[in-house]
């Protein structure tokens, strides 16, 4: 059976399965693989087996105990629903019984059927949900088994250990050339998108950076150097120039939020968070404030304006256009910062991250009042602009707003009595569900975790009394 994680998640501790996953794994496949972890599998097929759980950036496999064989289980984008299940497997003894977590997954095979050649239309199994002190794990299939899947042929342990020094050594590379002391704005501003472009492609970068935590704190530094006002007070003269240092803003704000994705199974990016809490203090406040930018110019008759005024209106008009694209991005991050407060503690102690003590720093800030504000204004005219369809990004977007809104609500009693007081007319005439039924399509996967999130901010709204301390 399988022993408890050390970071409270499954961890990669195997040597034999992970050899085994090299040998029968393209390169660029195994790079991706993020957990495995031992289960016991039940099926039509076979009953109570010990099997390994293997999770990718992009699929679900199994493969035997002691490691012969991998199949391919279920693709991620295939997931419709996951449910998690409260009971007890009857095969086990007290108290394994009575620590077990299931998660079922129901999941369309459509998109394995035209690589397969076999349809299975919904099938249903119960995954394991690692908890902390969980030692024993059950996966039950239903339907007949998902197909067996294997490398075309098996690749040498050395060609994968060659392209994954080459990725590391790009990495390297990257850091070295950021912490360079003269760097300009516009080198910082392509290093950094060079390294996004790269963590897109290869898991094993994120994993990297978080190990190597100077580069995040080298990145949270320089974001306030030029965040909500830059240390160079000239700069608020200069439109052109605070232009060009939101933008790099921006795409390290971005950068930072890739790296927060999807990497809640590095230990390593816990231990990098709560080591500086000063780092993640100044983080916050950044995201929640508004970036200061040159006034604009002030126009009494546009047929009379010189040349030069024109140029001014259209410097102003492009830090406005930057100010939302940033408020946007630094939603997005928040919003993972909040992931990682939810998951509250994950073996480095009972208060190291906790929602409400997050909750309880964003409060005492004095810009949360503008960036709550600025939140509910964007919901508004993304619900009420026009009757478009939300596209995907603008979706996704939703949601965080949504899941933002309701953390305040729900672990803030002053942002609560602030969004219920101030903006309860836009609840009941703009923020409502047939307004979001019109611009979310059915079609989307984020639509039906959306509408039930929008439910709960709403129920929230109409609540008198704060509930949670």
């Amino acid at each position: 059976m399988a022993g408890p994680a050390q970071s409270g998640f499954p961890a990669r501790t195997n040597s034999r399965l992970d050899a085994f996953l090299r040998r029968q794994l393209p390169p660029e496949v195994y790079d991706t693989i993020r957990a495995y972890e031992l289960c016991i599998v039940v099926s039509h097929l076979e009953k109570y087996t010990f099997k390994y759980v293997v999770l990718s950036d992009r699929l679900i496999y199994l493969t035997d105990n002691p490691p012969k064989s991998i199949r391919r289980l279920v693709a991620l984008r295939d997931i419709v629903a996951i449910d998690l299940i409260d009971d007890y497997p009857e095969f086990l003894s007290s108290p394994d019984r009575e620590i077990n977590q299931h998660i079922r997954i129901i999941y369309s095979s459509t998109g394995l059927k035209k690589k397969c050649g076999k349809s299975k239309a919904v099938r249903k199994f119960l995954f394991p949900f690692h908890h902390t002190n969980a030692n024993n794990k059950k996966v039950k299939e239903e339907n007949d088994g998902p197909i067996f899947w294997r490398g075309k042929e098996p690749r040498s342990l050395s060609e994968s250990s060659f392209r994954s020094e080459e990725k590391i050594k790009h990495f390297s590379q990257l850091k070295s050339q950021l912490f360079l002391k003269d760097n300009t704005l516009r080198k910082i501003l392509c290093l950094v998108m060079e390294l996004k472009v790269a963590a897109q492609k290869n898991f094993i970068l994120k994993r990297l950076f978080w190990k190597t935590s100077d580069l995040f704190y080298f990145l949270v530094n320089k974001l306030h150097e030029y965040l909500p006002e830059p240390r160079d007070k000239n700069t608020l003269h200069n439109k052109s120039q605070r232009a060009d240092e939101l933008v790099a803003c921006i795409e390290i704000i971005q950068t930072l939020g890739l790296m927060f994705r999807e990497t809640e199974i590095e230990s390593s990016r816990l231990n990098t968070l709560a080591a500086k809490k000063g780092t993640l203090f100044n983080l916050l406040v950044i995201l929640i404030s508004k970036p200061q930018v040159p006034k604009s110019c002030p126009v009494f008759d546009i047929h009379l304006v010189a040349d030069s005024t024109l140029a001014e209106m259209s410097f102003d008009a492009e830090l406005q256009k930057l100010i939302l694209e940033y408020t946007d991005k630094a939603t997005a991050l928040l919003y993972e910062l909040l992931l990682v407060f939810q998951q509250g503690n994950l073996g480095l102690g009972s208060t190291t991250f906790a929602i409400s003590w997050m909750m309880s720093f964003l409060q005492s800030c004095p810009p949360i009042i503008t960036f709550v504000a600025s939140i509910v204004k964007r919901v508004v005219k993304g619900l009420s602009a026009s009757f478009q369809l939300l596209s995907p990004c603008q979706a996704v977007l939703l949601y965080q707003q949504f899941y933002i809104l309701k953390s305040c609500l729900q672990y803030s009693k002053t942002l609560a009595e602030y969004i219920r007081n101030d903006y309860s007319e836009e609840f009941r005439y703009f923020i409502h569900m047939p307004a979001l039924k019109k611009r979310l399509p059915l079609c989307y996967p984020i639509t039906q975790p959306t509408t039930q999130l929008f439910h709960e901010v709403l129920k929230l709204v109409e609540q008198k009394q704060y509930v949670k301390c």
